[in-house]
């Protein structure tokens, strides 16, 4: 032991003045000594495990050394002792023992110190073939039990792509492709499936060792994802590194892990349900207990294959060479969606506990973080079974491409999958609406909102339209009669004291998402970009009216869904409204003659014919509108036979909006301001409402700082006492009154047709009319009976929907130009050419007085 005796007693009297001397020679010289001892303890000791002391001796002295290293990259030139590191190679020793240590503390200060290396940027260092081949082995070979250590390591390997991403010429120092030559003696001179996915982990051991760690959670995932992604775009500035890269196993490898974590994915689970965690408006309803009152927990598995997800997201974002980023998305398209995801879909199963609604979900979420153009159309434009313009052109590939292209076509034919252009999503959606599981509508509905609204291009892939059919422009006077029938049903189920607000905030909410709407980027074929019309045969418009034909019966979470898939349809730049939603202009009927049959009339004229509202046949009514019209009777029948329905609506609707007020307030302070109006251009009260309010919107059905509803004083009770809670008042007489008023909201309410609705009092053979209506309920457990209560609130939704529906009527008309003037009056032959129109809002009807013609100018237009 006299050895290690002197040996530490030596290290002992290196002094801290020594180690932080002030000048370099001073400096260099305690370096030196520091590095003799190291490479005295390594040439030593055969096994440094035995002997404790020595293994804490050198890690302190690696200690000295960071120090050393630290105290002078933070100085001025020169840096004698970063160069004596580099010469001296002691990254080497300080890899040595840090691998026969088995120590983690020798391993965190080996990291420590590499590090240190990297950051000091300082010549024969990063770009140092040695350098690369010890930082590769201490990543390789140390013992990561510890998650704190794994993340040291993989630090390192993020610290190095950095440098390579920031200085491509070091990358020779890392990467080392094999020839053509040795390429073709290594595979015998075969060319086949040898080539797509070939392992060369001896040409590029970093990569690999990044892919290892890709996958992986917390620290050591974050800095392989993110290390990863600076390699892949480093390829753009090194032909070698991207050749290799195609030739490489990284598509391969990048997609089969996807899919392996895919396939960990389970079935859905759902967490408890009590009060504190059900939404209010929910709570309000019969299935505030089911399974499907809340989203269900994914869990970690989930979030690891989303993570995994946002990796390739950011990978195609940040890989410039377009070679690199289409032999990825081949591979995507390849092993993962026609391999994996799509046959997932097809062989799910809609029995009880089945897995459709499972797979529906995880698509859902899927669409719902893929925001990359390119990721989103090959998801897309496969599953939608769509032509795609954007497929590989082998015209314009390089020869490794296209190689791997040819291999990967070859493995989709032997593998004999079932392809999208006989069963595709669009059937899957139609099947899942017309399921008896409830869990599979809501899935189904959640994936066509998150399709309409975030993937709108594939809108009309989703819901059919006819071709060579765009949406006809109709008059203001016919737009005016349009809002005005779908203001009067929506008024007709509540007298609102705050219409005008709340119309205004679903109109503002609706200008955002329209105006979002002609941002899209223009198709090269205009027709493409215009509203064509809706098929009315089309079969998931049909089931969709179907399902809202049961909207009083439908769990409220269904119609929340329900309402928001119709409203991404009535706000989309790709669909028209008439002959759904709006009459067709063609069957509009005036009682004067149109502009076209006048031709010789007067401006004034033509003028007055553009708000000339007019009329139509009851056989021209709108699928949905009729659909609408059918719901509002049925209320209008239980206003008849139950005395206080409306007390009761109002009451409901005041107690939602009255445990959302705050989050209504900071709502409507986050959105977006409209366009400047003017004070005479604000909508009339008859034309008020707020679309698009995060749906959420189910949630926040209520507009801020809604004023108390007259219905307290008709109860006589404060806000909080009305009968759906226990009353604060210990007055016995009210405390009687309102158990008496919640029991009667939670008896059964028959639903029926419009001519057999029954008041809850005299509703006796409620179960026999359930029995007799439960053929044409949603679900097969869901008959044609509800509560009250649940009634009611699934009222106050078909009241904020239509004015939410009349809102993004209101919009389209100005923003997407659907109503205006009738042809002729327009002054193209009527005016001088410096003479053009000035648009008023198309809510307003002017005083037609003032067009009349002063010389060269006419009042209501503007010279150009």
């Amino acid at each position: 032991m006299d050895f290690w005796s002197r040996l530490i007693g030596g290290s002992r009297s290196l002094s801290t003045k020594s180690f932080r001397a002030t000048t370099p020679t001073e400096r260099l010289a305690s370096f030196k000594r520091t590095c003799n001892t190291l490479q005295q303890i390594w040439r030593s000791s055969n096994s440094p495990t035995g002997e404790q002391s020595a293994t804490v001796n050198a890690r302190n002295s690696i200690d000295r050394l960071i120090t050393v290293l630290s105290d002078e990259s933070r100085g001025p030139a020169p840096h004698p002792c970063l160069a004596y590191a580099s010469s001296s190679q002691i990254f080497v020793t300080v890899t040595k023992l840090a691998l026969s240590s088995y120590d983690d503390n020798m391993l965190r200060s080996a990291t420590v110190l590499f590090n240190t290396l990297i950051d000091s940027e300082v010549d024969g260092v990063v770009d140092n073939r040695l350098f690369a081949r010890a930082l590769v082995d201490l990543v390789r070979r140390a013992d990561k039990h510890s998650e704190d250590v794994e993340g040291r390591l993989v630090e390192l390997l993020f610290g190095v792509a950095n440098n390579i991403r920031l200085q491509p010429n070091i990358l020779p120092a890392w990467f080392a492709p094999r020839s053509e030559d040795q390429d073709r003696e290594q595979q015998g001179g075969n060319t086949g499936a040898e080539f797509a996915g070939a392992m060369r982990k001896d040409d590029f051991p970093l990569f690999y060792l990044l892919v290892e760690y890709v996958h992986h959670a917390g620290r050591a995932g974050d800095f392989a994802r993110t290390g990863l992604l600076y390699l892949i775009e480093t390829a753009s500035r090194s032909k070698n590194l991207e050749r290799w890269l195609i030739e490489s196993d990284l598509a391969t490898l990048m997609a089969t892990g996807l899919g392996a974590l895919y396939s960990q994915l389970g079935s859905l689970t759902f967490q408890e349900n009590t009060d504190e965690t059900i939404p209010h408006i929910i709570a309000l309803s019969d299935h505030a207990r089911q399974d499907t009152a809340l989203p269900p927990l994914l869990g970690a598995s989930m979030d690891s294959f989303m993570s995994y997800l946002l990796f390739w997201q950011d990978t195609i974002d940040h890989c410039k060479s377009a070679e690199v980023n289409g032999t990825l998305l081949d591979h995507f398209q390849v092993l993962f969606l026609e391999q994996l995801l799509y046959p997932s879909l097809l062989e799910s199963s809609d029995v009880q506990g089945g897995s459709t609604a499972a797979v529906l979900t995880y698509l859902y979420r899927i669409l719902e973080l893929v925001e990359q153009e390119d990721l989103v159309h090959r998801i897309l434009n496969f599953l939608l079974a769509s032509p795609s313009d954007s497929g590989p052109k082998k015209t314009h590939m390089s020869s490794s491409r296209r190689k791997s292209l040819d291999v990967l076509a070859a493995f989709s034919e032997e593998a004999a999958r079932p392809s999208p252009s006989l069963f595709n999503l669009r059937d899957l959606a139609l099947l899942g609406l017309q399921s008896v599981n409830r869990q599979t509508i809501l899935a189904t509905l959640r994936l066509m909102s998150i399709l309409l609204q975030r993937h709108h291009s594939f809108a009309r892939s989703l819901i059919r339209t006819i071709p060579g059919q765009p949406a006809k422009q109709r008059t203001v006077g016919a737009l005016n009669v349009e809002l005005g029938q779908l203001m009067n049903m929506a008024t007709s189920i509540v007298n609102d004291p705050t219409l005008d607000e709340s119309y205004d905030n679903y109109l503002k909410d609706g200008m955002v998402i329209l105006e979002a709407r002609l941002c899209t980027p223009a198709d090269d074929d205009p027709e493409e970009n215009l509203p064509l019309e809706l098929r009315h045969d089309d079969p998931i418009v049909r089931e969709l009216l179907n399902c809202l034909q049961n909207f009083f019966t439908n769990s409220v979470i269904v119609n929340l869904a329900l309402t928001e898939v119709l409203g991404s349809i009535a706000s989309s730049h790709l669909i028209s409204l008439d002959g759904w939603l709006l009459v067709d202009p063609s069957k509009y009927i005036y009682s004067t003659p149109t502009a076209t049959e006048t031709p010789s009339s007067h401006l004034l004229e033509q003028i007055q014919l553009a708000y000339e509202e007019p009329s139509w046949s009851s056989t021209d009514t709108p699928a949905l509108t009729r659909v609408l019209q059918t719901l509002v009777q049925q209320i209008q029948k239980w206003r008849q036979e139950v005395p206080d329905f409306d007390i009761l609506v109002a009451a409901r609707r005041d107690l939602l909006h009255q445990d959302d007020e705050p989050k209504a307030s900071s709502r409507s302070q986050r959105t977006s301001e409209p366009p400047t109006r003017s004070p005479s251009q604000r909508p009339s009260p008859r034309l008020d409402t707020d679309y698009g309010s995060p749906r959420g919107r189910p949630l926040d059905l209520s507009i801020s700082n809604t004023p108390s509803s007259p219905i307290r004083d008709t109860l006589s009770s404060p806000p909080r006492d009305l009968p759906f809670r226990p009353p604060r008042d210990r007055s016995s007489a009210r405390r009687t009154a309102a158990n008496e008023l919640r029991q009667r909201l939670e008896q059964p309410f028959s639903i029926g047709a419009p001519s057999e609705h029954a008041s809850p009092e005299t509703d006796n053979n409620s179960d026999d009319q359930a029995d007799d209506a439960g053929d044409s309920a949603i679900v097969d457990e869901e008959p044609r009976i509800a509560t009250l209560g649940h009634v009611l609130t699934n009222v106050v939704i078909l009241y904020e929907f239509l004015l939410e529906t009349s809102a993004v009527v209101q919009a389209r008309g100005t923003l997407f130009e659907e109503a205006g003037y009738p042809a002729m009056a327009k002054p193209d032959r009527l005016l001088p050419d410096n003479i053009q129109p000035f648009h008023y809002d198309l809510t307003l009807e002017p005083d037609l007085e003032t067009f009349e013609f002063h010389g060269e100018v006419a009042i209501g237009y503007v010279r150009l």
